[in-house]
């Protein structure tokens, strides 16, 4: 992460204190982290498929996405709203004893794939364009 350079959370999208609290009240924290990456990054489902625990900072303060190829990997601040749900996602990972190389947010990308959609479509100016196959419609 020495090398990226950081992106400041998109400035378009604020969230109020009720959306991060409603953030927060969703049972899984993987899919409360997952739509708050989406929410302040502005980033498709695709990035988030291989975002790894070693790609959040240790303390929480920035994440970062991967892009295609590994050409275009920005460093994104973490809003403050965000942190402790980045927080969940990460102690979840770690508390189900995946390797930090592994991606954070796997396990929810198949499984709940039309739930992260139908949510993620609720948040403003996202692209949910998905590589083939990466998720199951």
């Amino acid at each position: 992460m020495a090398t990226a350079q950081l992106v400041q959370a998109a400035p378009a999208i604020e969230i109020a204190s009720e959306e991060a609290a409603a953030l927060a009240a969703l049972a899984d924290p993987l899919i409360a982290a997952a739509l708050s990456v989406m929410a302040f990054t502005l980033a498709g489902l695709g990035s988030l498929r291989i975002t790894r625990d070693l790609d959040i900072t240790g303390d929480v303060s920035a994440i970062k996405l991967h892009g295609v190829g590994h050409r275009h990997c920005p460093l994104h601040a973490i809003p403050a709203w965000a942190r402790p749900l980045l927080a969940g996602a990460r102690a979840h990972h770690r508390l189900t004893a995946h390797p930090p190389a592994d991606g954070v947010f796997a396990p929810v990308m198949l499984a709940e794939a039309r739930y992260l959609r139908a949510h993620a479509g609720r948040l403003p100016r996202l692209d949910l364009s998905l590589p083939a196959g990466a998720l199951v419609p």
